[in-house]
C-alpha cells in the first residue's frame, strides 16, 4: 500500500550566497536520486490529476500546486522529486539545480496518493520533469511527468539599510554561516504529518502581500523576500498556524528572536523578529496556541511586524498560496472519508 516517505535534505550553495547578502534563507531540499535507466518496462501507469490551472501541467515561481496519482493496483514505497534550475541574481553565478522532494499523502482509496508540488523563487522558466518511483508486486516502477514552470509577477523595491547588512564583517559572516547551518538542520527533519485542519494566519492584522519581492539593498545587494510580512504592533500575540512541534526557538542575527515549527510531511513555518518567545524546542503546539509576541528584533532593526516563512519540500513558498493548497487537500481528503469510510 502507499505510504508517506522521508527524504534527506541536500546542501545548496545558492542559499548560503543569498544568506551572505542578508536575505531570508531559502533552503533547498533533496531526495535520493532515481535512475530511470534502471527501471523495468512500465506495466501499470497511474492516472494523473492536477488541481490547478484547469488541470494543466503548469507551476508558478514561488507557488504550490496539488497533484494526485491514481494506480490501478496497490503501490508501495512511492517517492519522487522535481529538480529545477535556479539563477538568483544575488549568487552571481550560473544556473544551479534545486531538487524539490515530493511527499505523498495517501488517500482512503488505497490506490491514490497526492503530493504538493513547489517551485522556488529565482527559478529558470521552462519545462521540467518530475520523477516518480514506486514498487508494485516486487517490481520497481518509474514514471516521468513533464511540468512547465513560469515566472511569477512580483514587485521590485530599492531599500537603504545599515552598511553592515550589505558589507558584513568576517565576524558577521561567520555568525550568518552558523545561523545557516543551524537552520539547515531544522529543515532536514522529516516527520509524519501532524496537521489535519486548515492553516490560519499567525496574527489578526493584514499582510503586506510582499512575498517574492525583488529587493536591492544599498544599490549593491540583490535578494528576494522569501516570506510574508504581517502588520503587528509591538507585543502582538503570535499564534502557531497549525499543529506541530517546535524545531527551533532562539535568537539569530538577521531574523532576531525566531521560532520554527515542524508541521510534518516536509512543511515548516518560521516566525521572525519576535520580542518574546513563549515556547521551547520540542514543545508540542496546537493551531492557535500563542507562541510569542511580535517585535522588531534582528540585525536590520525593522519596524515592529511579524515575518512568516513557509518552507515546503525544502523551498520557501507564498504562505497564502500554500494555505489555499493545503485547504484543497483537506477538502479532497474529507470527500475520501465520505466515499470510502
Amino acid at each position: 500500500m502507499l505510504r508517506d516517505q522521508r527524504h534527506p535534505v541536500a546542501n545548496s550553495r545558492r542559499e548560503f550566497l543569498i544568506m551572505l547578502a542578508g536575505a531570508p534563507l531559502a533552503l533547498a531540499g533533496g531526495c535520493g536520486v532515481l535512475h530511470p535507466s534502471r527501471a523495468p518496462v512500465i506495466s501499470s501507469r497511474p492516472t494523473i490529476t492536477n488541481y490547478s490551472e484547469n488541470g494543466n501541467f503548469v507551476l508558478m515561481e514561488g507557488k504550490t500546486s496539488l497533484m494526485a496519482l491514481s494506480f490501478p493496483a496497490d503501490m508501495s514505497d512511492l517517492t519522487g522529486y522535481l529538480p529545477v534550475n535556479t539563477q538568483p541574481e544575488s549568487a552571481r553565478s550560473g544556473k544551479l539545480t534545486e531538487p524539490q522532494p515530493l511527499f505523498f499523502y495517501t488517500s482512503r482509496n488505497a490506490g491514490t496518493a497526492r503530493a504538493i508540488l513547489t517551485a522556488p523563487l529565482d527559478v529558470v522558466e521552462g519545462v521540467y520533469t518530475a520523477s516518480i518511483a514506486g514498487r508494485q508486486e516486487q517490481a520497481d516502477l518509474h514514471w516521468n511527468i513533464k511540468y512547465f514552470i513560469r515566472y511569477g509577477n512580483y514587485h521590485e523595491a530599492t531599500l537603504a539599510v545599515d552598511k553592515s547588512f550589505t558589507e558584513p564583517t568576517p565576524e558577521l559572516v561567520a555568525r550568518m554561516r552558523h545561523d545557516f547551518e543551524t537552520t539547515k538542520k531544522v529543515v532536514q527533519r522529516r516527520t509524519h504529518r501532524a496537521w489535519d485542519a486548515s492553516f490560519t494566519p499567525p496574527v489578526s492584522g493584514p499582510d503586506r502581500n510582499n512575498f517574492g519581492d525583488k529587493r536591492t539593498y544599498n544599490e549593491m545587494k540583490h535578494s528576494r523576500h522569501a516570506g510574508l510580512d504581517y502588520k503587528a504592533e509591538m507585543g502582538t500575540p503570535v499564534s502557531a498556524i497549525n499543529d506541530g512541534v517546535v524545531a527551533f526557538s532562539d535568537e539569530q542575527l538577521v531574523p532576531g528572536q525566531t521560532i520554527w515549527i515542524d508541521h510534518g510531511g516536509g512543511v515548516f513555518s518560521r516566525y521572525m523578529h519576535l520580542s518574546q518567545r513563549n515556547v521551547r524546542e520540542a514543545d508540542v503546539v496546537r493551531r492557535g496556541d500563542i507562541i510569542g509576541l511580535s517585535g522588531n528584533s534582528g540585525g536590520q532593526k525593522p519596524l515592529p511586524h511579524l515575518h512568516l516563512d513557509l518552507v515546503v519540500n525544502g523551498t520557501h513558498v507564498d504562505p497564502k498560496d500554500f494555505m489555499r493548497t493545503a485547504s484543497h487537500l483537506l477538502w479532497l481528503e474529507a470527500q475520501d472519508r465520505e466515499s470510502y469510510g
